[in-house]
């Protein structure tokens, strides 16, 4: 039977646009993922969904004069039309405000209940007397309990990265009206996380796909488990608490649940089982993630699973932020680059290159210069990549009547070639299947150079000049094109674009995993069409000339 995996992608927040930081961390990594095991042949599901619930999007809505129902719609459909320009191909994009996800939120809550998991229990929180409301998460801004930054909202820091609840805020400040929050008493639900100290020890020593570095980021909070609030009062844009009249769910409740909704919405779709993938020991259950979310899916998600009888995790790739200029993104600065602007003046699979090529599998931070963007699409994708393709597929065209040749005998650079061709696939399998797609990048790329280096010394264009040679100016041109093959299959996953482009070039509709067998002599090629016009220093000089000149490199 075939390999079952779940991939899921961290769910975007319905509440702004996309920059080029989200894919880097999250969604090019777990689409790479998805098309290699889709090449494959595994029985593999890609799911995403928005995640539409929580403060910020009663904030934004408001301020925008909507109603959070209407307000999510819109960043629902500007995400997805993102996504599909990058080639981001998911199997199923949904979206938490649905029937599925609040059907599961319930059955979480009432699984947890039966476990023992599940708790009330009497808190204080901040309640502005101006407003008349309790304030949460959104609502309410201070410092830090843990770390003492402020101006940091009610529900996590941004600088330490720990979850907290509003009540916890020091100097809290009511984020509509400015004023000063007292503290009332107030009942909620508690998840009992506290409980599974020993079951998470377990679970990270057992399960060897977890990021180390990770693990050891969260060495220091396993030690110090906090019973998780999950409850918020109203108004409040989530999940009703069965049999109460004015609570909710904390959005980070009902969430990740939004993974498993969206695999129910597939599977109706497609007449499938959703448990095969979230209830089968033998599945494995993929999720790709930046830095900023390792607390909630390496400790309460796992837990919220195991009470549910649902699949843990195998692999969480975590990945870390994305600055500009060796700046931290900020819009009010104007580093800031727009996923949308960004596509709309470049090729996605230029982005898609650049960022696999910056980006190891770490929770390390990356950095985007534009003049390096440029120099690595130019000189390496374009230069070394697309330039081989172009050349040997111009050579068959003109020399050889669109055909691809019969080789003749082989020497031993072309016994060479022919072994370093057959060996790629192999090669960077090693590196997709450990999610070292960096590394798979630089293997394919060297190979590409290898390409070029092996065009040039047999020089078929010498060799069709002289007498007796055609034979083997023919071989070379076999191997080449075969080379090609090889190539588009590799980077496929990476440089899905491209792939496409150079297939339909070579009259094939499908690249088969380490199978060239598909590609055969006298099989008849389009004319070839150059792949990819250079990035001009104007644009780039544009591109940094949008920067505020303090903030520009030196």
């Amino acid at each position: 039977m075939a390999r079952r995996i779940l991939i899921t992608a961290a769910l975007p927040y319905a509440n702004g646009p996309l920059h080029i930081g989200h894919p880097r961390s999250t969604y090019l990594p777990a689409d790479i993922y998805a098309r290699y095991c889709r090449l494959r042949g595994y029985d593999s599901v890609f799911v995403c969904a928005t995640d539409e619930h929580g403060t910020p999007i009663e904030v934004k809505a408001q301020q925008e004069g909507k109603l959070p129902e209407e307000f999510v719609k819109t960043y629902r459909k500007r995400h997805l039309e993102d996504f599909n320009a990058l080639g981001i191909a998911f199997d199923n994009f949904y979206y938490t405000h649905s029937d599925e996800s609040a059907r599961l939120a319930v059955e979480f809550f009432k699984a947890a209940q039966e476990k023992g998991h599940v708790f009330k229990k009497t808190v204080e929180q901040t309640f502005c007397e101006k407003c008349g409301r309790f304030l949460p998460d959104r609502f309410v801004k201070g410092e830090c309990p843990f770390c003492g930054t402020p101006g940091q909202y009610g529900d996590a820091c941004e600088k330490c990265g720990k979850a907290y609840h509003s009540g916890q805020l020091n100097n809290p400040a009511c984020t509509i009206c400015r004023s000063k929050p007292v503290r009332r008493e107030v009942e909620h639900y508690f998840f009992k996380l506290s409980a599974f100290k020993d079951f998470l020890k377990k679970y990270f020593a057992e399960t060897k796909g977890l990021p180390q570095d990770v693990l050891n980021y969260l060495k220091t909070w396993l030690e110090d488990l906090q019973d998780w609030d999950i409850t918020r009062d109203g108004p409040y844009f989530g999940v009703k608490i069965p049999g109460e009249e004015n609570k909710f769910f904390y959005v980070w409740w009902d969430a990740p649940i939004g993974y498993i909704s969206s695999t129910v919405n597939w599977a109706q779709r497609e007449g499938k089982s959703w448990e095969a993938y979230w209830k089968n020991k033998e599945a494995e259950l993929v999720h790709f993630i930046g830095k900023d979310i390792v607390y909630h899916h390496f400790l309460f998600w796992p837990a919220m699973l195991s009470d549910a009888g649902c699949q843990l995790p195998a692999r969480i790739p975590t990945r870390g932020y994305l600055n500009v200029e060796a700046e931290k993104m900020s819009k009010s600065r104007g580093i800031f680059i727009l996923l949308k602007e960004f596509l709309e003046k470049y090729e996605p699979d230029f982005l898609r290159y650049h960022l696999t090529a910056i980006t190891p599998n770490s929770v390390s931070d990356g950095n985007f210069a534009w003049k390096e963007f440029q120099t690595k699409v130019n000189s390496e994708l374009i230069d070394c990549y697309a330039n081989f393709v172009f050349r040997v597929l111009s050579f068959i065209n003109s020399k050889f009547d669109s055909t691809i040749p019969e080789p003749a005998g082989f020497s031993e650079r072309d016994t060479e070639f022919k072994r370093l061709t057959e060996a790629l696939a192999g090669e960077v399998e090693i590196d997709y299947e450990a999610m070292e797609f960096k590394a798979a990048l630089e293997k394919t790329m060297a190979f590409a150079k290898e390409c070029n280096r092996y065009f040039n010394d047999r020089a078929p264009w010498k060799l069709v000049k002289e007498t007796g040679k055609t034979s083997e100016a023919r071989t070379v041109l076999y191997l080449s094109a075969k080379a090609i093959l090889a190539l588009a299959a590799a980077s496929e996953p990476i440089l899905p674009f491209t792939a496409k482009k150079i297939l339909a070039q070579l009259g094939i509709a499908k690249a088969k995993w380490g199978d060239s067998s598909h590609l055969r002599p006298g099989q008849k090629i389009a004319v070839p069409e150059i792949l990819y016009e250079k990035i001009e220093d104007e644009q780039i000089d544009d591109e940094l000339a949008k920067i505020t000149p303090k903030e520009k490199p030196a």
